[in-house]
C-alpha cells in the first residue's frame, strides 16, 4: 500500500516543480534576473537586469529601431521578437524613444543590434532560470 502512495506522490511533485520552473521563467523574462533573483542567485540576477537594461538604455538613446508587430517582412518578425525578448524593458524603451528611430546614421543601426542582443540575452537568461528551477545543472 505505501509503495501505490509513493508512486501516486511522484507526479504531483514533478507537475509542480514543472510549473515552478515554467513561473520562474515567465518571471525571468517579464523582468530581467528576476527568475534567478526568486531562485536566491543574487549575481546572475544582478548582472541580467544591469546588462540588459544597460543595453536597452544606450540602444533606445541612440534612437535604434524598435520592431513592432505589424511588420510583413521575415526579418521584421524576427526583429520584434528579440526586442519583445526583454520583456517589460520593451515598454521602457518605447518610451525613452520619444524621437523615433534613426538608422539612417550609424548609430542608430548599432542602437537597433544592442536592442535586439538585449532581448536575445533576456530570453537565453530566463531559460536558464527556467532549467535551474527543474534542477538542471547550471
Amino acid at each position: 500500500m505505501t509503495d501505490e502512495t509513493q508512486i501516486a506522490a511522484a507526479p504531483s511533485r514533478d507537475n509542480q516543480r514543472e510549473g515552478r520552473a515554467i513561473a520562474l521563467g515567465v518571471a525571468g523574462w517579464l523582468v530581467p534576473g528576476l527568475g534567478h533573483a526568486l531562485q536566491k542567485m543574487w549575481g546572475r540576477a544582478l548582472a541580467f537586469f544591469l546588462i540588459v537594461g544597460v543595453l536597452v538604455f544606450v540602444g533606445a538613446g541612440m534612437r535604434g529601431n524598435l520592431f513592432t508587430s505589424e511588420s510583413g517582412d521575415a526579418f521584421a518578425a524576427l526583429g520584434y521578437v528579440a526586442d519583445l525578448g526583454t520583456g517589460s524593458f520593451y515598454w521602457l524603451a518605447k518610451y525613452i524613444e520619444v524621437g523615433g528611430p534613426d538608422v539612417s546614421h550609424a548609430y542608430g543601426d548599432y542602437g537597433t543590434r544592442f536592442l535586439a542582443a538585449a532581448g536575445v540575452l533576456n530570453l537565453l537568461a530566463a531559460l536558464h532560470a527556467f532549467e535551474a528551477a527543474r534542477g538542471r545543472k547550471a
